[in-house]
């Protein structure tokens, strides 16, 4: 070995404990993180355990307390369903109420009206007119032809081509549609039992 070899190998093995210092300082500093952390994670567990001891105690004075006021409190409790029940049928029955009133409001008015020969617009539809034309077709002769189509799409025009009539007689109110074939008109009488 000369000279040459021996410089390369001590600036080789000055490098290697170079590293080596690098190292266990670098490990030094990972060992105090790593005991920073463990204390860290010590102390939260500790505080953990604490406030589990804590809610523990909670928790059984809710329990006695529950025990000694049971009774209290399930009569509350069944006191409060009830009145919930209670003012759930009455909003039933409130709703039912409304709709009596005003279905029997609908129907005063249909009499009045009637008995002046005056169709209300909410007794009868143009789509029950549509269905009542269509039902009646069978009775109807084939040669003759209705001005429109019997369609939804064209149940707007029917006003076009019926004429109603309104008639009371005791609890009936009778509907006589004139209908406009080609080339004569039909009557169709419709009633309903007030």
């Amino acid at each position: 070995m000369d000279s040459n070899d021996a410089s390369y190998y001590a600036e080789k093995v000055s490098n290697l404990e170079k590293e080596q210092l690098e190292f266990f300082s670098l490990s030094k500093e990972q060992i105090t993180v790593v005991k920073s952390t463990l204390r860290s994670l010590n102390s939260a567990l500790l505080a953990v355990s604490k406030n589990e001891r804590i809610l523990y105690r909670g928790l059984d004075e809710m329990v006695k307390h529950i025990s000694e006021h049971d009774s209290e409190i399930k009569e509350m409790f069944s006191g409060t369903s009830m009145l919930l029940t209670v003012n759930e049928h009455n909003m039933q029955l409130e709703r039912a109420l409304g709709e009596c009133r005003r279905e029997y409001d609908i129907l005063i008015h249909l009499i009045l009206n009637s008995q002046k020969g005056i169709l209300p617009p909410h007794s009868i539809t143009l789509a029950q007119i549509v269905w009542q034309m269509k039902a009646s077709q069978a009775d109807i002769p084939g040669e003759l032809t209705l001005r429109i189509p019997l369609s939804a799409a064209h149940q707007n025009l029917i006003v076009n081509v019926v004429d109603l009539d309104v008639m009371y007689c005791n609890l009936f109110v009778f509907y006589k549609s004139k209908l406009g074939y080609n080339p004569v008109d039909i009557d169709i009488v419709t009633y309903i039992l007030i």
